[in-house]
């Protein structure tokens, strides 16, 4: 276990976390590349060298594996669905 502090909160690592995507392309969905809105899309952690891995919860199931949290969410944060990323801890994301 790590811990890390910030100027507002410490953060135990790994630090758990649930992504959603209530607007996905309709094809997406009729492919298995997307669940319903309500249903998580991914589960990842954060690692404390910054690290991130994801596991898709999809039909299509995998993992992702990111060097840092920026590079991750530029590839999967997608504001256009929706995206919205809940921490196990309650915490914000990486700044």
């Amino acid at each position: 276990m790590t811990l890390t502090s910030t100027r507002t909160r410490t953060y135990v690592f790994p630090r758990g976390f649930t992504g959603y995507r209530p607007n996905p392309p309709e094809e997406y969905r009729a492919q298995g590349a997307a669940n319903a809105p309500d249903e998580p899309q991914y589960e990842g952690v954060i690692f404390s060298d910054g690290t991130v891995c994801i596991r898709w919860l999809t039909e299509y199931r995998s993992h992702s594996v990111w060097a840092s949290w920026d590079d991750f969410y530029k590839i999967h944060g997608h504001p256009e669905y929706g995206t919205e990323i809940t921490f196990a801890d309650g915490g914000d994301p990486p700044r």
